[in-house]
């Protein structure tokens, strides 16, 4: 009895807590449940955030019954990866990710090569956001600069 009533806190939690706002979500990541394949996700009443084994949290943009080969990391059309808690500054860069929200004027560490990108691009403001499904070693002159060394 015991048990049954702590999963049904926990499936409440689970479901109040996917609209939350990303801030949010990063403090309480450890509601959410994996990603799992042949489960749908984004319909009413299913789950919108998921947690990877690496603890990164995505967001579902797009409702489907996921399956292999559609994680959060390689399917950036239904997923988008929910930034941390980083300041976005040059000695906190934002750990990048492919399909994540990118800000203008914020500093990004990209995991391929270890090294701090500031977004930008002529014609945008600081803090517009654009989501990108490429790591910024992959866009620089287009969406990113190299930070100074």
């Amino acid at each position: 009895m015991r048990k049954t009533r702590a999963a049904e806190f926990r499936r409440a939690a689970q479901l109040g807590a996917q609209d939350a706002a990303d801030s949010q979500a990063l403090a309480m990541a450890a509601v959410y449940d994996l990603w799992q394949p042949g489960k749908a996700y984004g319909g009413e009443g299913q789950p919108r955030i998921v947690r990877r084994p690496s603890g990164r949290l995505y967001r579902c943009q797009s409702p489907h019954t996921s399956q292999a080969g559609w994680e959060p990391e390689t399917a950036q059309a239904l997923w988008t990866a929910i930034a941390g808690g980083e300041a976005g500054t040059e000695e906190d860069p934002i750990p990048a990710a492919r399909g994540m929200e990118y800000e203008y004027g914020l500093y990004y560490l990209d995991p391929e090569d270890d090294k701090v990108y500031l977004c930008e691009r002529t014609g945008e403001a600081a803090g517009s956001k654009v989501v990108l499904q490429y790591l910024p070693h992959e866009l620089i002159g287009h969406y990113f600069t190299a930070a100074q060394a």
